[in-house]
């Protein structure tokens, strides 16, 4: 019951955070980017915490109660993806005086590319809110019994409330107190779990051998993670919208770095808390639910609670950031060019949109009920169609607006149909979106007399 009582205020807690940034909020920019001015001490936690929502957390531990620590590779591809985005993509996104990708895509290409760009990165970000709705709804049916859908509307319902109150001023204050709150929680976790196993020793000595090396999955997989997450988090609009809140470039770039190199981590973190699960929860009937299962194990009544609102908040930090990054897509890039929206009504309507894509996303979580089936078919739209159109965009001149249509409409429609004949967890649909959208790219605009782009 004390556990209980402490998930309940944690939820009451983010909502007040929505109502507290909801007095700060005068404009579009401070809903969709908190104004442009987040310092390195805030903008580096907060990047972390979207990096690490339900497929880096209850995936990784997931996958590493079925297959060891190379099940940490799902994270280990997040923070290193995030980490090249530093190195070499931050500084240029950071100084892009626009709210999505798709809006640079427009800049860049023109010709309706930005209205493609929309509705596949729309798809992708729904889905990854999905994921963390999902594993949402998995600590609340460990924790209180109750059934996944019940808890997935519930945990689902908080996190869109303070998200459509406050916005990204919202997101930004609990990504900070979430990153906080899940660090100390994965490192209580780690040492309460050791030690019911007996020790580091005990650990290794109770596991076989090959789950303590990075090389249990097969190659095929771990190119599929490579193609669809290291590729794919360079790309994602939460990402982005992460990174435009940074103060300036250097914030961005240096964040970036240390909050990528945090989450390989994490991964190992987790991959370690798949280990302990397997020893001391043999025969789970779902992998799933390892993670809060191992909690509820290790960790006596009270600390148990606040551990588990710990890994909550590092999903419902990425559920709110990409609803409102789903939002901001539909608003920005769709129906504020055809609409023609005024400041005032560009702010309402993205407020309106959060709520509806919300809902949207909590009926498909019910629908889903699989963190995997929704985390691979998002990253096959996301890199299988709009990785090469965006690195032509900010490094091949060449590339023409026929290309960049041509590639994004041909890479969907390979998805789409490698995804039903192969499923989402094969990395047949990646492998042929990515090809497709090369091939046709490189074609396109080497063939075709080039046009004029819109204005930059």
């Amino acid at each position: 019951m004390l556990d209980v009582v402490i998930v309940i205020a944690y939820f009451a807690m983010m909502i007040m955070c929505g109502v507290v940034a909801m007095r700060r909020l005068k404009s579009t920019s401070d809903y969709l980017l908190a104004d442009r001015n987040l310092p390195f001490w805030v903008f580096f936690p907060c990047l972390s915490a979207v990096i690490l929502g339900g497929g880096s957390t209850f995936g990784s531990a997931s996958q590493s109660y079925q297959f060891g620590l190379s099940g940490a590779w799902i994270t280990f591809m997040f923070g290193l993806g995030v980490v090249f985005v530093g190195l070499f993509f931050a500084g240029r996104i950071a100084k892009l005086d626009v709210f999505t990708l798709s809006e640079l895509l427009e800049r860049r290409y023109g010709h309706g590319s930005g209205y493609v760009s929309a509705m596949v990165s729309t798809i992708y970000t729904v889905l990854i809110a999905v994921v963390q709705i999902i594993a949402l709804g998995t600590i609340l049916k460990e924790l209180l019994g109750w059934s996944l859908n019940a808890g997935i509307l519930a945990g689902g319902m908080v996190t869109v409330i303070y998200t459509m109150i406050g916005g990204m001023i919202a997101i930004t204050i609990t990504d900070f107190l979430q990153f906080v709150l899940m660090s100390i929680g994965v490192v209580l976790l780690l040492i309460f779990g050791i030690d019911a196993v007996g020790g580091v020793q005990a650990v290794t000595e109770a596991v076989p051998p090959d789950f303590l090396t990075l090389t249990n999955i097969s190659g095929q997989r771990l190119m599929g993670l490579f193609l669809s997450l290291f590729l794919g988090i360079m790309i994602g609009q939460d990402i982005w919208q992460r990174i435009l809140t940074a103060r300036n470039q250097r914030v961005a770039k240096v964040g970036s770095i240390f909050a990528g190199l945090y989450s390989v981590g994490w991964g190992a973190a987790m991959g370690i808390c798949g280990l302990l699960a397997y020893i001391l929860l043999p025969g789970l009937e779902s992998p799933q639910s390892a993670l809060p299962a191992l909690v509820i194990k290790v960790l006596p009544a009270g600390l148990s609670g606040i551990v588990l609102a710990a890994l909550m908040s590092a999903l419902m930090s990425t559920v709110s950031a990409t609803v409102l990054a789903s939002a901001t897509l539909v608003t920005n890039d769709i129906l504020k060019p055809l609409l023609k929206l005024s400041e005032a009504d560009e702010f309402n309507v993205s407020r309106i949109l959060t709520a509806v894509t919300g809902v949207v996303v909590i009926l498909l979580s019910i629908y889903v009920g699989d963190v995997f089936v929704a985390l691979d078919t998002a990253y096959s739209y996301l890199s299988g169609c709009l990785f090469v159109p965006i690195v032509a965009a900010l490094f091949w001149p060449r590339a023409i607006w026929q290309g960049a249509i041509a590639s994004m409409i041909i890479s969907a429609v390979a998805v789409t149909a490698s995804l039903a004949i192969y499923g989402p967890s094969s990395t047949v649909p990646i492998v042929s979106g990515i090809g497709s959208s090369a091939v046709v790219m490189i074609l396109v605009s080497l063939l075709f007399k080039r046009m004029p782009a819109a204005k930059s």
